[in-house]
């Protein structure tokens, strides 16, 4: 009983069902938000020989994020009783980490440069935005 009384209310009531369509909604706004940027940065010519920077790898890896961030939200509903703060420390932790490749591989791939890897890390940035917006109740 303690531990109940210090969960979250969405670590209390959030089903396997709420999760899916909280996954879906987080998805389909990053993958809006980010192929958008795609577009923006093909129509102005930056990089347009960066393979990562094209439509099939930003929505490959845009929706594997997704999809992580939507699963580790669920697992930390369910073990933890303050799922949303832990989420949120968990997000910036990975979005840290994620940056670096944008800044340290990518320049060095044909057709990268340190711009390219700027734009991409947006992408990361928004995306963790999204997730953390949508799948906690830190917004509310």
């Amino acid at each position: 009983m303690g531990t109940e009384t210090g969960m979250s209310s969405s670590a209390r009531s959030l089903t396997v069902s709420d999760l899916t369509r909280l996954g879906v909604v987080a998805l389909a706004v990053s993958l809006g938000i980010n192929l958008l940027i795609v577009f923006v940065a093909n129509a102005g010519g930056i990089a347009p020989q960066l393979e990562a920077l094209n439509y099939g790898p930003v929505t490959f890896f845009t929706t594997l994020g997704v999809i992580g961030a939507t699963v580790t939200y669920g697992v930390l509903a369910r073990f933890s009783a303050s799922p949303d703060r832990l989420f949120l420390i968990v997000a910036a932790i990975v979005l840290v980490l994620s940056l670096v490749p944008d800044f340290t591989v990518i320049p060095n791939q044909p057709g990268g440069s340190l711009f390219a890897g700027a734009i991409l890390g947006l992408m990361h940035v928004t995306t963790a935005v999204v997730c953390v917006g949508v799948l906690t109740d830190l917004r509310r």
